[in-house]
C-alpha cells in the first residue's frame, strides 16, 4: 500500500510540475510585426506597429486658432504604449513656412503641456531630409517617456509622438516609428541635408 501511494503523489507532483515545464519552454512571444501605410490625402507614410488596418484619424479644430485642424492618426499597444502622427493643417497659405526657429519649441512645449510631462531633451533634428526638431519628455513620476518630433511641409506641421514605459523614448520602436516617417510631395528645402541638423 505505502508503495501505491507514493507511484500516487509521484503521478500527482508530476501532473502539476508538467504545466510550470510547458510554460518555461514556451515559445516567447512574437516580435510587434510593423505595417507601413499610405496617408496621401495627408501628404505623409508611416509605419505603425501591430495592426493590420490603416489608422483613421480623429479630426478637430485646433482651439482658438479656428480654422486650424488637427488629423490624428493613432494606434495603442495596451494601456502604456501608443504611437501618433498629427497633422496639424492650415489654409492654404497660412502655415508658418519655414517655421521661425522658435515656433517649434512653442509646439513641443503646448505638447508637453497638454500631456502633463516635462521636456528633459530637445534640439534640432532632421526628419525626412527635412528641418525638424526632436524632444523626449517624461510625466512628473519617470514612468512615462515621450519622443515628439515635429517637421514642416507646405500647409502642414507634422507631429510625430512615440510614448510609452520608462525608457521608451530611446527604444527601437520609438526610433523605428520615428525613421519610417516620410513625406509624400514636395522637395526638401534647398540645402537640408541628413547631416545638416543631426
Amino acid at each position: 500500500m505505502p508503495f501505491r501511494s507514493i507511484a500516487l503523489a509521484s503521478i500527482a507532483l508530476l501532473a502539476l510540475a508538467a504545466p510550470c515545464a510547458a510554460a518555461d519552454d514556451a515559445p516567447a512571444p512574437e516580435p510587434l510585426k510593423w505595417r507601413e501605410f499610405h496617408f496621401s490625402e495627408r501628404g505623409f507614410v508611416a509605419s505603425f506597429p501591430g495592426v493590420t488596418t490603416k489608422p483613421k484619424p480623429a479630426t478637430t479644430p485646433v482651439s482658438g486658432l479656428n480654422p486650424l485642424l488637427q488629423h490624428d492618426y493613432q494606434v495603442n499597444l495596451g494601456d502604456d504604449t501608443v504611437y501618433s502622427v498629427v497633422v496639424f493643417e492650415y489654409p492654404e497659405g497660412r502655415a508658418p513656412n519655414p517655421p521661425r526657429p522658435n515656433y517649434y519649441t512653442k509646439v513641443i512645449n503646448a505638447y508637453a503641456k497638454g500631456s502633463g510631462t516635462r521636456v528633459r531633451k530637445k534640439g534640432a533634428k532632421t526628419i525626412d531630409e527635412r528641418p525638424g526638431y526632436e524632444a523626449m519628455a517624461e510625466d512628473g513620476r519617470g514612468k512615462l517617456n515621450h519622443l515628439v518630433d515635429v517637421v514642416a511641409n507646405g500647409d502642414r506641421i507634422y507631429m510625430l509622438v512615440s510614448a510609452g514605459p520608462k525608457g521608451h523614448a530611446k527604444s527601437d520602436g520609438a526610433e523605428r516609428f520615428r525613421d519610417s516617417f516620410r513625406l509624400l510631395g514636395g522637395l526638401p528645402p534647398p540645402g537640408a541635408t541628413r547631416a545638416a541638423t543631426d
